[in-house]
């Protein structure tokens, strides 16, 4: 009896359910589980099938297998009941048992089941437990209904060094990894470092300082970091020190992937953003949740004063929405910009020390000018300043720690011992800071490294874009398959590698060199004081046009090879889907061939009577969508460039910095989407007082630019949060709106007769005021289209 059930049990252990007898690993298997739940029988190098299991098992040769699935159901359940007593019993089970049982029977313990389902539930604690599951099923967990348990993300990442990335992909995305990852998976060991600050802050004399350039003892003031400088493998960390990267020659590099053909070395990137708010649109394009960013802070300067005030050569942001900020506002705007796209992946425990208790976040400051005035020494230290310029209730001081805070000089020669020992502190916990990533060390499929290795060796050649048929075509890539190349194209563009949409009008241009494509941009955009056009049309450029002919000759000037002119029609698309720019029709197409609008470069302000052409007609309230946290600069530039794929513009002239109007087909309905410090804002109106706004229209057109705003957030941090809602007050469009903020479920929740009531926001002395519910709610909502409350409270990039 005890051998007939010993070999049932065995059967659940093995793949298909199918014990061979005259197999070795099968024998071993039966051992252990005679062993394990029932030592009293003899130990042997045979399997001996008893007689009375001929019911209950079929054979094929010297294979058995259950009978039937019934058959199987009913042994699993004698299984458990009998032998999975205790915590070590199911420990043994999940630790031996192959991959496909485990599969098929082991859930979650959150896990809800369906009707008739068998499943055996695996307790969440002890952990361990969770880390057998995982470690058993490996990369297939990732088809798993497992997956649903968001919160063991991260665990499973890293015991499998699986790319963070694949996890928010569709299932059908999973699978192909899953696949695609049954041969060989690389380890890859690369970071990329973002350095950023205000203009004249130091952040290429920082680079070039950590890098150990050698000066001249006559100082020489620094150029100016013009647009953003990528330095692909600056540093080699060897033997836990930040070295120079360089190639020896006779050791040139096999065929195959960059990490194996650079003999495992661990690299580091370098990014240095230039600080003119011209190009902080260009900033999505790079700002990631896989690099450590070095935030460097002039201490010299006091953080109260306006930063245009210094640098007026280099930092003139006259006429834009940077116009009045201080130093501290950018140090603000640095750390939620990097909270924004640093998501949870970046948080996790470490022994590297910081303000939250241990929690890493992959932020370094630094504060460069040392050895200038000090006009904070009065006030304490220059680290607790910069802690005061953040509010007790925002979450940004978690970010900054007094263990990654260091204080150089920068005196533009060669560096003295005692300046070169605070160097070599940030080097350090450089290397500290990157060996705690979340990718270091993940691991790709061979495939994908592969293609990697390629797109690096074109790009060594000059290549800027290639294209997809080439790609398909190349025998040694081996991903000649459309879904599998699309995964491959759309990880490396995730991690900022490449730029690669898989729109029809896009797939079949990848651009690889990606500085190149920005400086395209950088070239293009104008303020003051870094004019590329200096003999274009001056009222043109302050509101943000540009003509097609004045692009070309933009790049003619710059690029002898002419390689943007060449590739003008390959990246024209993609600087439109990023949201830089995009072709327009207007009254000044009459006198231009070709007209684009640059939402970043526009200077002009909301005029008055824009404002007077809302109140001229039947309007709605002003509907906003507030980011309770951070509202990042460039999305409102986004946004525009979406509303004008979906309806035309009412007229270029009214696109503003901060507000842009637009009409629907039926030229009954006018719509302003505006911004504020806190807010995206949208109205609609109608041309005159005698035309009717009607109820549907204001509704389709609200839910087009939540659809649209929800787009849009897909890349940021998963808790970034906006809420749905209205102002208490009746306020002009682009005012700011934090103050005068209620949800819409407050709104809708207002007990009130006539309409009209107390508002609940204010409540004391010369605040107290009158709300007008169905004013605000009318041409917004109906009860039979309204969108639940769970609808009106959204979580950016929540994963499907």
């Amino acid at each position: 009896m005890y051998t007939s059930r010993c070999l049932l049990y065995s059967l659940l252990f093995l793949d298909e359910y199918t014990l061979d007898i005259n197999e070795q690993g099968h024998k071993e298997m039966f051992n252990a589980v005679r062993e394990r739940y029932f030592n009293d029988l003899e130990s042997g190098n045979e399997i001996k099938v008893p007689a009375e299991l001929q019911g209950i098992v079929n054979k094929q040769e010297t294979c058995y297998m259950f009978k039937s699935e019934e058959v199987r159901q009913n042994v699993m359940y004698a299984f458990v009941t009998e032998c999975l007593v205790e915590d070590s019993d199911l420990e043994f089970f999940l630790r031996m048992a192959s991959k496909h049982v485990v599969s098929e029977y082991c859930r979650s313990w959150n896990y809800e089941k369906s009707d008739n389902e068998k499943c055996l539930y695996i307790p969440d604690k002890p952990k361990e437990m969770y880390d057998l599951f995982i470690d058993n099923l490996q990369v297939d967990i990732l088809v798993h209904c497992f997956m649903s348990e968001k919160e063991c993300h991260s665990n499973i990442r890293k015991r499998l060094n699986i790319p963070e990335e694949i996890f928010s992909w569709d299932i059908d995305a999973r699978k192909r990894f899953v696949e695609i990852s049954r041969g060989k998976r690389v380890e890859m060991f690369h970071a990329r470092g973002m350095i950023v600050g205000c203009a004249g802050a130091g952040k290429t004399t920082l680079l070039e300082n950590l890098k150990r350039v050698k000066r001249e003892n006559e100082p020489e003031k620094t150029e100016t970091t013009v647009g953003l400088d990528v330095h692909e493998d600056l540093f080699e960390i060897i033997d836990d020190k930040l070295e120079d990267f360089s190639t020896n020659e006779d050791e040139l590099p096999v065929r195959g992937i960059h990490y194996e053909s650079s003999h495992g070395k661990k690299l580091i990137s370098m990014t240095d953003f230039a600080g003119q708010v011209a190009y902080y649109s260009c900033h999505q394009v790079y700002l990631s949740r896989r690099a450590f960013y070095l935030i460097v802070i002039d201490m010299s300067k006091d953080l109260k004063e306006k930063v245009c005030k210094h640098n007026v050569d280099r930092h003139n942001p006259k006429g834009s929405l940077f116009r009045a900020w201080r130093y501290k506002d950018y140090f603000h705007f640095w750390l939620q910009s990097i909270k924004t796209y640093c998501d949870e992946g970046n948080t996790h425990p470490t022994d590297l020390g910081t303000a939250s208790q241990g929690v890493f976040h992959p932020v370094i400051l630094v504060a460069s000018h040392k050895d200038k005035q000090s006009w904070w020494k009065k006030r304490g230290s220059f680290f607790g300043q910069l802690n005061k310029c953040l509010s007790e209730s925002q979450t940004l001081k978690e970010l900054i720690s007094p263990r990654r805070y260091f204080e150089v000089e920068c005196p533009g020669k060669t560096l003295t011992n005692d300046q070169e020992e605070k160097i070599e502190e940030v080097r350090n916990c450089i290397v500290e800071t990157v060996k705690q990533l979340p990718h270091w060390g993940e691991k790709i499929p061979l495939k994908w490294a592969n293609l990697e290795e390629f797109l690096r060796m074109r790009k060594e050649e000059g290549v800027k874009v290639i294209k997809r048929q080439d790609l398909k075509a190349n025998g040694e890539i081996d991903l000649s398959d459309d879904d599998d190349l699309n995964d491959a194209l759309r990880f490396f563009h995730e991690i900022g590698q490449l730029i690669y949409f898989s729109e029809k009008e896009m797939k079949n241009v990848i651009v690889i060199n990606v500085q190149w494509f920005v400086d395209g941009f950088k070239y293009i955009i104008t303020d003051e004081t870094h004019l590329a056009r200096k003999d274009c049309n001056s009222t043109l450029i302050k509101a943000g046009k540009i003509t097609g002919k004045e692009i070309e000759e933009v790049w003619r000037k710059v690029d002898s090879e002419k390689s943007y002119i060449h590739h003008k029609q390959d990246i024209l698309p993609y600087l439109d889907k990023l949201g830089l720019m995009t072709k327009i029709q207007s009254k000044d197409n009459e006198a231009y061939d070709e007209l684009y609008y640059i939402p970043s470069m526009n200077r002009i302000d909301l005029a008055k009577e824009y404002k007077e052409a809302i109140n001229g007609g039947q309007k709605t309230s002003i509907i906003l969508f507030h980011f309770k946290s951070y509202l990042p600069h460039f999305f409102f530039f986004r946004l525009v460039v979406k509303c004008l794929h979906k309806w035309k513009a009412l007229n270029m002239e009214m696109f503003c910095k901060n507000a842009a109007f637009y009409k629907m087909d039926d030229a009954g309905h006018y719509i302003v989407i505006a911004v504020n410090k806190t807010s995206i804002q949208l109205q609609v109106f109608t041309p005159e007082k005698g035309m009717d706004l009607q109820t549907e229209s204001a509704i389709e057109i609200r839910e087009t630019v939540k659809s649209m705003i929800h787009e849009i957030t897909q890349t940021f941090h998963r808790q970034t949060k906006y809420e749905i809602g209205y102002t208490c007050k009746d306020i002009n469009i682009t005012e700011e709106d934090e103050e005068f903020f209620l949800t819409e479920e407050e709104v809708k929740a207002l007990k009130t007769e006539t309409g009209k009531r107390r508002c609940p926001k204010h409540i004391m002395g010369k605040q107290i005021h009158d709300i007008d519910k169905n004013e605000i709610l009318r041409f917004w909502w109906k009860e039979d289209t309204a969108s639940s409350p769970r609808d009106n409270h959204q979580i950016i990039n929540e994963s499907e």
